[in-house]
């Protein structure tokens, strides 16, 4: 089955002053087999260097979105999906 056919996952993750973590996880994404997805990484107004990790990551499936810290975890994941 060509990729045109494969169903998009979309695969969201909220974060918050994880930057010793996150370029592990969009690796982990990117090595997967199953290539017809979508990363929304959303950033509860991290304090870190999450948007530096983030930033040399220049894939058109790799989305970052970086809002107001509120520590709300199901709001932050809901920012991601618009």
């Amino acid at each position: 089955m060509d990729h045109a056919h494969r169903s998009l996952v979309s695969i969201i993750i909220p974060t918050y002053n994880r930057a010793t973590l996150i370029g592990e996880t969009i690796q982990s994404v990117c090595g997967q087999s199953y290539d017809n997805w979508e990363l929304i990484v959303v950033d509860d107004g991290s304090e870190d260097d999450t948007a530096s990790v983030i930033e040399p990551y220049v894939d058109p499936r790799i989305r970052y979105l970086k809002t107001e810290h509120t520590g709300i975890l199901g709001k932050v994941r809901n920012c991601g999906p618009r």
